[in-house]
């Protein structure tokens, strides 16, 4: 079973020489057309005269929305309506029911070359390692990158911004889980666990929207055993029935269960007890100069010591500096990751 709303890769925008805004203000009307007047934009008559029929083409587009995005506030853009239409004719009823805001048109005319990067399979995972107290690897974590077609990398960041504000974060998610999979299967470390980061907002019913990633592992020969599932954005989580859920499946299926950024927040604290994960994150900034933070010192004894209770293995992240990784081991922290351990590189 596949889930076709993740394996759909939807284009964002269809060609259209028509875009048809409705202001919220008089004034955010003024700029607008002072904008499309520089660029030397038709202006057609409508016979609303609080809105804006501009006739443009695709380059056209892509300035004007620019400049539109510089000179509106956020509040502007997200209460101004759009409609973009291909050719003279008018727009219908469907249309109509179609109609975005200026702010997500921007978003997806500017992320239009996420839906390339996804098509062309211009995505891939690196993987950094997760090291024991005595520095042998344990596992890897995979990190998500894209590479432009001149060869420049994209950050995750880049990624998750623009795929959130144009309803791709399916598609993305599953996408990122896929690499992962194929760059640990590519490099095959024996005995290593993978570390795969997923969103829970991502994942509508985890029986339907996680079964192809279930079944990816098994082509490529891996064990479910070997891979953790981390969760992502612990601190904004507002389902935890649902992500209950779909930590449920993956167990059932095999695989381990991960949270990320524990310490950021008390929900993070209130999710390692409810869910009882098999790995628990502690937050970078916790471990940023901890040899001189008693502060922190003390959060991380506590956290490391609530672990211990719900059967959790402590994984340390972000550690630099030799003075961290020697304080870190004085706590008795299961795991390590950071820089000073090992960059993320490429399978």
């Amino acid at each position: 079973m596949h889930c076709p709303e993740c394996e759909r890769i939807k284009a964002l925008v269809h060609p259209a020489n028509r875009l048809l805004l409705a202001p919220p203000t008089a004034h955010t009307r003024q700029k607008l057309m002072e904008i499309a007047k520089r660029r030397r934009l038709t202006l057609v008559a409508v016979d609303d005269p609080t809105c804006l029929d501009i006739r443009l083409l695709r380059a056209d587009m892509d300035s004007f929305l620019t400049e539109a995005n510089g000179a509106l506030s956020v509040e502007e853009t997200d209460h101004c309506r759009a409609l973009l239409l291909d050719g003279e004719r008018e727009p219908t009823l469907s249309d109509y029911l179609s109609t975005r805001t200026l702010r997500w048109v921007i978003a997806a005319v500017k992320g239009q070359w996420l839906v390339t990067m996804l098509e062309k399979d211009r995505l891939f995972s690196m993987l950094q390692p997760i090291c024991r107290p005595d520095g042998s690897v344990f596992g890897y974590e995979a990190l998500l990158r894209g590479r432009e077609e001149n060869g420049d990398l994209v950050s995750a960041g880049s990624l998750l911004s623009v795929a959130s504000e144009t309803q791709l974060m399916f598609t993305l998610d599953l996408a990122a889980r896929r690499e992962a999979i194929k760059a640990f299967a590519k490099r095959r470390p024996s005995g290593a666990k993978l570390f795969v980061n997923f969103n829970p907002s991502s994942i509508y019913d985890p029986a339907y929207c996680l079964r192809t990633t279930q079944t990816y592992v098994r082509e490529m020969g891996l064990n479910p055993s070997d891979i953790v599932f981390e969760v992502t954005e612990t601190t904004e989580v507002k389902d935890q029935a649902h992500l209950r859920g779909i930590l449920a499946f993956y167990r059932q299926s095999g695989f381990r269960v991960a949270l990320d950024d524990i310490g950021a927040g008390f929900s993070g604290l209130n999710m390692l007890q409810e869910l009882r994960p098999d790995y628990v994150k502690i937050d970078m900034a916790l471990i940023r100069g901890i040899e001189q933070d008693h502060y922190k010192q003390s959060i991380v004894r506590h956290l490391v010591g609530i672990a211990g209770d719900t059967g959790a293995r402590i994984v340390a992240e972000g550690i630099e500096t030799d003075a961290e990784r020697d304080w870190v081991r004085t706590a008795n922290v299961d795991l390590m990751q950071g820089y000073l351990l090992g960059r993320p590189a490429a399978a």
